[in-house]
């Protein structure tokens, strides 16, 4: 008795003491609504107010800037209310609604798109690998990747409630409001700065699709769904909420998976629609979910996938990189090969994107017989009025292409990663180990006066062909140690080359000398990102670095390169400027040390007097007047990756880049 008495008592204390531990509780939980808050995104993140970061139209050199690239991959697309809007590699295009002429749309700042968009006042978002061009009232503003990493590598630009997302590949994501733009990284606690896609739920909820996953950002902060959710992992390439708020993601290789209500669901992976390869998904006017990507085109109808009923089998057989809905329902779908296809009910029609050069990267140009000839892609090219389509080379060598030279007759010689080529005007031979060679992969060709043709091999040996026969020059020929990086011959037709360690030597009277540059300056500080950090999603994935913006693996790995200027002296570009030989011997032409560092891949002297750099990531690196300057995409250029520099006998200087095709610099005449 006495112990359930004792019971009871405590029994009401407990029951009496709630309210009060409740009103404490909420009491202490809104008084400092910022301690529950703060470390949540909504609170993260550096903003910037846009007028600070937008950068006028300029040049760093006066004169006019041609810009001739492939424009195959229709990347991005969006719709206005009478205009198609078509992002590609080569730049942006805009074709009618109710018509079907594509024409090219002057004013972005870079030729390469990956994302358009349009936000709610009516304004062009236009991103890609160099900035943002935002076209507002007839007018358009430039936002370059100088002015915030955020806008380097943009991959997605989505409208939202309240926010304009942006997602880059490597420098996070933000969200434009109020004039200002705001970015959100690692310090921030986004989990992966490799943004693919974004999502939005609703003002406080958004998904980002990585290219290790899935994140999720509320108002309790920032959470990984790779492990745990049942989501097939891989990197999400796009993402969107149905009406029903079902979350759809196209992961590479893993199809497309629905995320809702704690319940996951794949499509794709057994070998059925829409395919494993999704690149882009889109919302149609009816609800109904399309996705797009390597097995064309299919629409989710609430349990499964099927293809449209569109008539014709050919538009089937596609490789999509895009795809958009308007208000009417047609659907509107990009290839791989520069078309666009719009859809609309049973009805096909093709629409075919403007192509001003059909490649988009460019080994080597070089000036042969008063033509300009270019090794780009898997073809070569002659310019003089325009351009000529030479016969292709074997299958085998597409793209691997290094160096070419044109003689007389139409007879060609070309350097690749598996041996040389030589068109003899009617067909191609292919010399390599299998014809006696010592090695397969060749980085230059050149051919002096007396028909010799000098190769430089990327193991460091030199090999000549002269009446028929081949030799082979090393280090016993008085070749310098060490792998030859670059090779050219001067005004007098004699071979030079440098080597990736900096040394020079030339032939002349038929011997070889080493010559010594006055200093090898320092090596550039290794900034190679490393893999493994404990910001990465788990501590047992070991997550490979990823390539640099303007890196190459299949390019040499040395910082030198050889050219002349017009007055005959050898010009040797290197990461920390250019050493010119002149009558009194060797003068270093010092870059400042905000241009120092970037690897040099070519350099060239022009009629004028200028010395220009090339760089592998940096543009081009200007001496003009004893003051150097950069030249990059966000002045002028196509690509900041540049190949090839060379100058016609116009005075016109040509600029191969890796991924835009080519840029023309025309200088103004009496320069």
């Amino acid at each position: 008795m006495g112990m359930k008495m004792r019971f009871e008592a405590f029994e009401q204390a407990i029951i009496s003491a709630i309210p009060a531990v409740l009103v404490a509780f909420s009491s202490s939980l809104y008084a400092h609504p910022a301690a529950v808050a703060q470390n949540t995104w909504l609170r993260s993140g550096q903003r910037h107010s846009l007028s600070s970061l937008e950068r006028k139209w300029t040049r760093a050199l006066p004169g006019k800037f041609s810009v001739l690239c492939s424009a195959k991959e229709v990347r991005a697309l969006a719709v206005t209310d009478d205009t198609l809007w078509i992002g590609t590699e080569g730049g942006l295009f805009a074709c009618r609604t109710k018509g079907s002429a594509i024409a090219p749309v002057s004013g972005p700042g870079s030729i390469s798109v990956r994302a358009i968009a349009i936000d709610d006042r009516g304004a062009l978002w236009v991103g890609g690998d160099h900035g943002i061009s935002v076209r507002s009232n007839g007018a358009w503003k430039w936002y370059p990747k100088e002015s915030l990493p955020l806008f380097a590598r943009v991959r997605c630009i989505v409208p939202g409630e309240m926010r304009l997302w942006i997602g880059g590949y490597g420098n996070g994501c933000g969200y434009v409001a109020d004039d200002a733009v705001t970015a959100l990284g690692a310090p921030d606690s986004l989990l992966d700065e490799r943004v693919l896609s974004i999502a939005e739920e609703n003002a406080s909820t958004v998904f980002f699709g990585t290219a290790s996953g899935l994140i999720c950002a509320d108002s309790l902060g920032w959470r990984s769904l790779r492990y745990g959710s049942r989501l097939p992992i891989g990197a999400v390439r796009d993402a969107l909420f149905d009406e029903e708020g079902n979350l759809f993601l196209a992961i590479a290789g893993q199809g497309v998976a629905i995320y809702g209500f704690g319940r996951v669901r794949s499509f794709g992976t057994a070998g059925g629609p829409p395919g494993m390869e999704v690149n882009a998904l889109s919302l149609d006017s009816t609800g109904r979910v399309w996705a797009a990507g390597e097995s064309g085109i299919s629409v989710f109808d609430g349990s499964e996938w099927t293809s449209p009923a569109a008539r014709g089998p050919a538009w089937k057989k596609c490789r999509f990189l895009s795809i958009r809905h308007d208000v009417d329902g047609v659907c509107y779908a990009g290839t791989d090969d520069g078309r666009v296809l719009v859809i609309l009910g049973e009805d096909v029609q093709e629409l075919g994107v403007p192509q001003a050069f059909p490649e988009s990267r460019v080994s080597r140009i070089r000036l042969c017989g008063g033509a300009v000839w270019l090794a780009a892609g898997s073809d070569v090219y002659s310019v003089r009025d325009a351009f000529v389509k030479m016969t292709a080379p074997p299958g085998l060598y597409a793209g691997e292409m290094t160096d070419i030279f044109a003689a007389d007759a139409g007879e060609l010689w070309s350097t690749t990663r598996f041996g040389i080529l030589h068109y003899t005007g009617r067909a191609w031979e292919v010399f390599d180990r299998k014809s006696g060679l010592s090695t397969d992969y060749f980085t230059r060709v050149a051919r002096d006066p007396s028909g010799t043709v000098w190769f430089a091999t990327f193991d460091g040996r030199i090999v000549a062909y002269a009446a028929g026969k081949w030799s082979v020059i090393d280090r016993e020929g008085n070749l310098p140690a060490g792998a030859v990086a670059d090779l050219a011959l001067d005004p007098a037709g004699n071979p030079w080359v440098v080597t990736r360690a900096g040394e020079v030597a030339h032939r002349g009277q038929g011997v070889w000398a080493r010559m010594k540059l006055p200093r090898l300056e320092n090596r550039a500080a290794d900034t190679t990102r490393v893999g493994d950090t404990l910001r990465q999603l788990d501590p047992a994935i070991r997550f490979m670095s990823d390539v640099a913006p303007g890196s190459d693996s299949s390019s040499p790995a040395g910082e030198y390169c050889i050219g002349f200027d017009k007055g005959g002296n050898c010009l040797v570009g290197s990461s920390a400027g250019v050493y010119r030989l002149g009558a009194t011997g060797w003068q270093f032409l010092e870059l400042p040390g905000t241009l120092r560092g970037a690897r040099a891949t070519a350099v060239l002297g022009t009629a004028r007097g200028d010395v220009l750099l090339g760089t592998a990531g940096s543009g081009i690196f200007v001496l003009r007047n004893g003051e150097w300057s950069r030249l990059g995409a966000s002045n002028g250029l196509s690509d900041d990756y540049i190949r090839s520099l060379c100058d016609d006998q116009k005075g016109t200087i040509w600029i191969g880049t890796q991924y835009g095709g080519v840029t023309k610099y025309a200088p103004p005449a009496g320069l």
